[in-house]
């Protein structure tokens, strides 16, 4: 009889944290939409980060997750500014471009913060020529 195929068989932290997302989403407050969409931009960020150790990509993906559900709000509603009247966003495509690119965004935030007067001459160089 073969045998079924689970989390512990597999290897894979998949199915757990698809299951807390689930449990997260059912608490009062908190758009279930969000909450996958938070998800599905953590899962495409830690599947395209290649030059970082399982432990690394762990950390990322609970920040990722983390930042999604916060900033969701937010996105959701710069992308309703830019875009047409007609087209309406959901707070799940919000969740998922905020949790798919905050990592990346405060990696260069960090990176930005070995040099913070570099960052200072650039912004009042740009600001000078407009």
């Amino acid at each position: 009889m073969a045998e079924p195929v689970t989390a512990a068989t597999t290897g894979s932290l998949a199915p757990l944290g698809l299951t807390g997302a689930i449990v997260i989403s059912l608490f009062p407050g908190i758009d279930p939409g969000a909450v996958m969409g938070a998800f599905a931009g953590a899962v495409v960020f830690v599947l395209s980060a290649r030059d970082f150790t399982a432990l690394a990509k762990l950390g990322y993906f609970i920040v990722a997750f983390i930042v999604g559900l916060a900033a969701a709000p937010t996105v959701t509603s710069v992308l309703s500014w830019l875009l047409p009247a007609r087209v309406t966003i959901n707070p799940s495509i919000g969740a998922v471009i905020a949790a798919a690119v905050s990592v990346k965004l405060l990696q260069w935030l960090i990176a930005q913060a070995d040099n913070p007067m570099a960052l200072v001459a650039k912004l009042r160089k740009k600001g000078g020529q407009e």
